[in-house]
């Protein structure tokens, strides 16, 4: 009776072990494109530069001879075009042979429109269309800058002798962000014709009042010494950026005495 136990706890521990035991996963089997599939679509605008990039990943088992985009372009100065995008690491293509297939191309945008990129990736083997799929994008109008802080002192005294500095310093704003802002300028009212000046131009580049270069404080420094009239100066500044898009005028005033 001993005997018969001990060998039907021996046939349930190999039971029990071979079911714990570790589950060896089945080799991983490819993924089959029979049919072609353009996947992984990216379309961006870059308006620094003024250049479109395009890609699309091409998974198919079979071969094809050419890949187009096809582009309709709203706000810009070429409407329609069409690109022939490449996997051999050119013209923007990241990397050859890794199946996307890619293209950069210069564009001139009409800055104060709103528009929009409509692509149409079409794959062919021939003259056969394989697949096609559409993408777009938005793109949004520059939008001027604005002057958010003007800083100089209500009142400045004449020198008996040299010269005292009258230091201006503009704050900027901009939606595109305030590397956008490319200058900016002031005038000053004449006291006798009420006339404004013609522009006088500030800086970010550290130099000439400036304190520190890309801070995107704009600022300038005057010199006024004893042969300066005692009077209120009227100025009005503007800042503009790189679509040539201009703030609205800002008025401040220093008294010299």
């Amino acid at each position: 009776m001993k005997n018969k136990q001990s060998i039907v706890l021996s046939l349930l521990l190999a039971v029990f072990l071979g079911s714990c035991g570790p589950n060896y996963p089945d080799p991983e089997v490819p993924l089959t494109y029979p049919q072609p599939q353009l996947d992984e679509r990216v379309l961006s605008y870059n308006d620094i530069r003024d250049e479109m990039h395009c890609e699309v990943k091409v998974n198919y088992d079979s071969s094809f001879t050419e890949l187009l985009a096809i582009v309709e372009a709203q706000g810009f100065e070429t409407d329609t075009f069409t690109l022939i995008l490449n996997d051999a690491g050119l013209l923007g293509d990241a990397l050859e042979g890794d199946g996307i297939y890619s293209r950069n191309t210069d564009m001139d945008r009409i800055d104060s429109i709103d528009g929009q990129l409509l692509v149409n990736f079409k794959l062919y083997r021939d003259d056969e269309l394989l697949k096609s799929a559409v993408d777009s994008l938005p793109v949004s109008a520059n939008l001027p800058p604005s002057i958010t802080e003007i800083s100089m002192p209500d009142t400045i005294v004449r020198p008996e002798i040299g010269i005292n500095e009258l230091l201006i310093y503009l704050s900027v704003d901009d939606p595109n962000g305030v590397h956008d802002v490319t200058s900016a300028y002031f005038q000053v009212k004449n006291n006798t014709t009420g006339l404004w000046s013609t522009d006088y131009p500030m800086n970010d580049e550290g130099e000439t009042g400036d304190q520190v270069a890309g801070d995107g404080i704009f600022s300038t420094g005057l010199n006024i010494s004893s042969a300066n009239s005692a009077a209120t100066n009227y100025f009005r500044f503007r800042v503009k950026d790189t679509a040539a898009n201009f703030s609205e005028w800002s008025v401040d005033s220093v008294v010299v005495r």
